[in-house]
């Protein structure tokens, strides 16, 4: 497995090419990033990268508050597929491959059959776009108790329902570890069963959304479930160090290994 590091939530004093050398000195070879519509910002991580050993290998698509482009509205859908097909060309001319996408919120008057089945089909067709170019599209589902009320994908059952549905290479879900443990617990048996649909991992401690190793989650024995399972992708660092940069990730890389 490869661990990853959020950069966005690492360094934030330093310039964009310190923090890539300030992680790679820490022992990690993978960033991702929340950005995805910056073309300049995404080439300057990939080129502070080749620099440092390091690889760029995730975007954020869109963000659930973004209500132009939610797929949950029918009435968004060419306006999302025109984000997916853009900041796809922006990842990949990074050299990243994968990017995260959200539901979006609840609509009103929408049922939750209606909400499921816009979703669906947009994935669909921005599975297509995504295919065709070799990018993969992990779709994330999010907790709804503590971060983000009136999200509507906050069911991973629903998102590997949708993921099966559309059954393309280039769609799979994200599984967020903190996210999930809020919602659901019953971690390990449900990725193990489900791990064929995962494309991409996010983790944080619970509670708080701190150092993994600050939590009431056992990763190290989360994470070797995994690895027995075949997942041999990408678990991202998404949280929000208490500690200084530097001792939190270095501490997390020995926690992890």
């Amino acid at each position: 497995m490869k661990t990853d590091v959020l950069i966005d939530l690492f360094f934030k004093d330093m310039p964009l090419e310190k923090r890539v050398a300030e992680i790679a000195s820490c022992g990690y070879r993978y960033v991702e990033t929340w950005g995805g519509g910056d073309e300049t910002f995404l080439k300057t991580i990939s080129t502070a990268g080749k620099e440092n050993g390091i690889s760029l290998v995730s975007i954020v698509m869109n963000f659930a508050t973004e209500d132009g482009v939610s797929p949950v509205v029918k009435e968004n859908l060419e306006a999302f597929l025109e984000r997916i097909d853009r900041y796809s060309d922006n990842a990949l001319a990074a050299g990243c491959k994968s990017g995260i996408v959200t539901s979006g919120n609840l609509v009103k008057g929408l049922s939750p059959e209606e909400h499921g089945a816009n979703l669906a089909a947009a994935m669909r067709k921005a599975g297509e776009i995504a295919g065709r170019k070799g990018f993969t599209l992990n779709l994330e589902p999010l907790n709804t108790i503590v971060d983000h009320a009136g999200y509507y994908l906050d069911s991973r059952e629903s998102a590997v329902s949708i993921v099966k549905e559309v059954n393309l290479p280039a769609v799979r879900m994200l599984y967020d570890i903190y996210h999930m443990e809020i919602m659901s617990g019953n971690q390990v048996d449900f990725i193990t069963r489900n791990i064929d649909c995962i494309g991409h991992f996010h983790s944080a401690g619970v509670p708080g959304r701190h150092e993994l190793f600050s939590g009431e989650t056992n990763y190290p024995y989360v994470l070797g479930k995994i690895e027995e399972a075949g997942y041999n992708g990408y678990f991202g660092l998404e949280y929000f160090p208490l500690l200084e940069s530097r001792i939190s990730l270095k501490k997390t890389f020995d926690y992890l290994n």
